[in-house]
């Protein structure tokens, strides 16, 4: 009773209410602190002592219990009393009374709300209701018209909490929107649109439905806004469209590799081929000179457009690894073997560092591509001097397995620091011409790392200016058990026994007459198709050991000629010779029937041998097998 002015009456009147049942406290609405309460309302406040209950600061309320406590204050200025149903939250649980309330003087010529309670039971629907606003995780909010906040539900509170959550227009992170937004709800527009929020957890995608309601305590027109935090769902059909847009791009970038080997490869297989052709010929010594550089020309383009389809594929995820049993020994002998007439001609020493090794199990193919890759740009970047291939295992911390390092020494002019570390990046050649040389566009050794890192393995540059570098590789491979032999090094076919009868369907003219031209000089009978279907129409009525298949071919391409023929009573084996040999488009030719492919530019050397491997012997057998 010590904030009750020492009024007697007042006194007594405190005593008087000690004594009540009924809840009875005093209030002052200018400083928003309590004066008095009963025992009864310290038990309904859930405090210990009047002192406790008294010592809370509830200046925090928010605008609309502030707005109702200033109308109490004014309806009860003149000596009336209103009679009103509060609820209050103590101890986080509602309390709902009716309460009557009357002006009380102070002996400061100010005036108290005096507040006489009694507990009432809502209806369930309205304590229902109430509940699921507290609980509910949509952020409702009352605002007036001017766009100040009157009310808040717990969840608006939690997201928005403090300043922030008064303001209607500040909410929105788009201020310009948020003002837009309040003119429209303003002049009688439902909003409902998604709009980003800016929150206590930063900027969020929030549902809105805004709509001009009255206030249930002051009649007055406001504004009801709810919202829904959709940001998980946003982000996840962004992601999804990403995704979409991502397989959108692959697969255009797959048709357009597709494409772009097809229109790049053909010409060059037929200057190439022809310049195969030309070479044993009996050119004269300038002839051949000339030639030579366009081979040169015409390989580098080559290898350029391999690497390019190379990196795309490492990109879709499409490289599997080929893993068999080999022999280390043999991967550098051949890849020293290589680089002899080009090390030769600039009168470059060889050297090989290989003590015997044993069978390993990785992919000869892949490292072989790397190997040359290091082998190819010491002969290009070495003016004298020698060329020396290391070969070396290490201890692997596992058990049956081993280190393999590779390495390729060159007396070249070396690296600077800068151009070491962009060697192995993609499109990034240095900036001196050696650089742009080394980088040859940023593939070739972009592509030996990405090759070696599909290994686990990794690859570097040892180098000081003038001193020449060392280019490295390595990777963890298992060990072969002893008696395990290693897979067969590709050699030539034996020539065949008997002429054989090839047809072979192109719709290019070039290519049709250089894989003739290359057949007929084995004593091969070579007849020519245009498309598919004068490919199928051909072995309908004609006797063949062998078809030589282009894709891409109008009327019909050679996958659907090769299903056509499939479902002919015939064995005959069918190889793809195209320049699409990206990793899916393989595959759809062996699910065709086809049983091997050669590339285009055609490799004459390859050529004849797959044609002698698969018209004769054990393996028409096996084709012949397959077939049926």
């Amino acid at each position: 009773m010590s904030h009750i002015a020492p009024d007697s009456e007042l006194s007594a009147a405190c005593c008087g209410w000690d004594r009540l049942r009924l809840p009875v406290w005093v209030f002052d609405p200018v400083s928003y602190r309590g004066l008095y309460a009963n025992p009864a309302a310290l038990k309904l406040w859930g405090a210990a002592s009047q002192q406790e209950l008294l010592a809370r600061d509830f200046s925090n309320l928010s605008v609309a219990v502030r707005t109702r406590v200033q109308r109490l204050a004014q309806a009860t200025a003149n000596g009336e009393a209103v009679s009103e149903r509060w609820t209050f939250y103590p101890r986080g649980r509602p309390v709902t009374v009716q309460a009557l309330i009357s002006a009380l003087p102070l002996g400061d010529s100010r005036s108290a709300l005096l507040f006489e309670a009694e507990a009432v039971s809502p209806e369930e629907a309205e304590r229902r209701a109430v509940e699921a606003l507290r609980h509910t995780s949509s952020l409702i909010t009352l605002f007036d018209l001017d766009g100040s906040d009157l009310f808040a539900n717990p969840a608006a509170f939690a997201a928005y909490g403090g300043e922030s959550r008064s303001d209607f227009v500040g909410r929105f992170s788009n201020a310009a929107q948020g003002a837009a937004a309040l003119r429209r709800v303003v002049e009688g527009e439902v909003l409902a649109e998604l709009r980003q929020m800016r929150t206590r957890a930063g900027e969020r995608s929030h549902h809105l439905d805004a709509r001009k309601v009255l206030d249930p305590v002051t009649g007055r027109a406001c504004i009801l806004l709810s919202e829904r935090d959709v940001t998980a769902q946003v982000e996840a059909e962004r992601a999804l469209a990403a995704a979409h847009e991502r397989a959108d791009v692959a697969m255009a970038k797959q048709r357009f590799l597709a494409n772009m080997s097809h229109e790049l490869r053909t010409p060059l297989n037929g200057v190439l081929g022809f310049a195969s052709l030309l070479a044993a010929s009996g050119l004269s010594p300038k002839q051949s000179a000339d030639l030579a550089r366009i081979t040169t020309s015409g390989e580098a383009l080559l290898g350029c457009i391999n690497d390019m389809i190379a990196l795309a594929e490492l990109d879709q995820g499409e490289v599997s690894l080929d893993l068999a049993p080999f022999d280390p020994a043999d991967l550098v002998r051949e890849g020293l073997a290589s680089i002899g007439a080009a090390a030769a001609a600039k009168g470059l020493g060889l050297e090989l560092v290989s003590p015997d090794s044993g069978l390993l199990v990785g992919d000869q193919a892949r490292l072989g591509r790397v190997l040359g890759a290091f082998l190819s740009n010491a002969v290009k970047f070495t003016e004298g001097g020698a060329i020396t291939l290391e070969l070396r295992r290490r201890a692997a911390a596992q058990p049956g397995r081993t280190v393999l390092e590779i390495a390729v020494n060159d007396t070249g002019p070396g690296l600077s620091a800068q151009m070491q570390a962009r060697l192995f990046q993609r499109f990034t050649p240095g900036d001196d011409s050696r650089g742009k040389q080394y980088a040859g566009g940023g593939l070739g050794l972009a592509l030996a790392k990405e090759l070696i890192e599909l290994m686990r393995g990794e690859v570097g540059v040892d180098s000081t200016p003038g001193r020449g570098a060392r280019f490295w590789l390595r990777v963890e491979l298992p060990v072969v058990d002893a008696g395990v032999s290693a897979a067969p090094s590709a050699q030539a076919e034996p020539p065949a026994a008997r002429p054989l009868a090839v047809l072979y369907a192109d719709d290019n003219e070039s290519n049709r007459l250089l894989v003739q031209t290359v057949l007929t000089s084995q004593g091969h009978r070579c007849d020519l198709a245009n498309d598919g279907a004068a490919a199928v129409a051909a072995v309908r009525t004609g006797d063949y050991d062998l078809v030589l298949m282009d894709i891409q071919m109008p009327v019909q391409d050679g996958v659907e000629a090769t299903l056509e023929i499939r479902a002919l009573p015939c064995d005959i084996p069918i190889l793809a010779l195209t320049a699409n040999t990206l990793a899916d488009q393989l595959e759809a030719y062996a699910a065709a029937g086809m049983q091997d492919c050669i590339a285009k530019p055609v490799n004459m050397v390859e050529l004849i041998t797959k044609v002698t491997h698969w018209a004769t012997g054990p393996a028409r057998m096996r084709a012949a097998a397959a077939v049926a």
